[in-house]
């Protein structure tokens, strides 16, 4: 065959391969993107995300992890969480974090590694105070007021999750919790922010960045955090710091919640109050003749609907005050007053 014929058909045969390999080759340059263009203006998510960013910035670096290793020397200790309240290096924390520690080590959110020594703990309150050497001043959050704080209010928790790096979760307050004047007995706030292993101890802060309570308990799922109201810690830390020895009372009960059937049999309407299940011998509450089937109906005139309630209220209390009960027996009201005494050790396990 002719050359000049064989080259224009080996052109016509290899060229358009040559085409689709390019073309193969060259897919990618089809897909395009948009880049983002710096907004025109700010609007309110701008800044509100902002408002978030600062609130980090400024409240990150007082919180601190906790690792408290075992005073057997062969389990792995605790980890948790706390938070500077004063320049001079001392920390809250919850009390079971530190629980039965050989050696407290604290790390800083810029990577500092301090010895810590407990100054004063709180088994009942869960509460404990530590402090560190540092050479520089420590950044401290400010504590706000928790008898403020409404349903729905902004609440962020700043801790370390599972003992990694700090971490700040976002969400509201879904009970608002509670403290009475005369006792140490509270009700938990309560915040749907992330609470998971390692946030014990950890801070609840307001939109202000203003700590209104402590995380101390979590549920199962870390969907929910439970926090005492920074109000008790006020008023509690003082008195720790004093030495004050607090050993707090009972009434030597067992309780529960009174059913519609019950209510209805002991003439309650509406139904409220604690029905007494059984009295303990030789206790307080049975030195001063409380009974079985007797319901409580409040403890020094606050109305209580829970064993838990009573429970509060009775346990933030002192041996040796004297309490005063709102009692319906056999429908009749009866009004006692019982001077609180110790638990014993054999009821530890048991209410009231």
């Amino acid at each position: 065959m002719n050359r000049l014929i064989i080259a224009p058909l080996l052109i016509a045969l290899v060229f358009p391969a040559v085409l689709r390999g390019e073309a193969k080759q060259d897919k990618s340059s089809l897909v395009h993107w948009r880049d983002a263009q710096p907004a025109a203006g700010e609007s309110e998510l701008d800044r509100l995300n902002r408002a978030f960013v600062h609130l980090a910035q400024t409240s990150r670096p007082a919180i601190v992890q906790i690792r408290a290793s075992a005073a057997d020397g062969q389990s792995q200790g605790s980890r948790g969480s706390g938070f500077f309240i004063d320049a001079e290096g001392y920390i809250l924390t919850a009390q079971h974090v530190i629980d039965k520690a050989k050696d407290l080590e604290v790390r800083t959110a810029d990577g500092q590694r301090l010895a810590a020594r407990v100054v004063v703990a709180d088994s009942q309150l869960d509460l404990a105070l530590l402090k560190v050497q540092s050479e520089r001043e420590a950044p401290v959050l400010a504590l706000g007021d928790s008898e403020r704080i409404q349903v729905g209010d902004l609440a962020v928790v700043f801790s370390y999750p599972y003992g990694r790096e700090s971490s700040m979760s976002l969400g509201i307050i879904s009970r608002a919790g509670r403290t009475y004047a005369d006792s140490a007995g509270f009700d938990y706030i309560q915040t749907d922010a992330g609470a998971y292993p390692g946030v014990s101890g950890g801070p609840l802060l307001n939109s202000q960045g203003h700590v209104i309570g402590m995380i101390t308990m979590a549920s199962e799922r870390g969907n929910l955090g439970f926090a005492m109201p920074i109000n008790l810690i006020k008023k509690m830390l003082p008195r720790l710091l004093r030495g004050e020895k607090l050993v707090w009372g009972w009434l030597g009960v067992q309780m529960a919640d009174i059913s519609l059937g019950q209510a209805k049999s002991l003439g309650l309407y509406p139904a409220k109050g604690v029905v007494v299940n059984s009295v303990l011998p030789g206790q307080p509450a049975a030195r001063v003749g409380v009974q079985k089937q007797d319901v409580i109906v409040a403890v020094n005139d606050i109305q209580v609907d829970s064993p838990r309630d009573v429970t509060r209220l009775v346990g933030g209390l002192e041996a040796g005050r004297m309490v005063n009960l709102s009692i319906l027996r056999k429908g009749k009201p009866l009004h006692l007053t019982v001077p609180l005494g110790i638990k014993p050790e054999s009821a530890k396990p048991r209410e009231g």
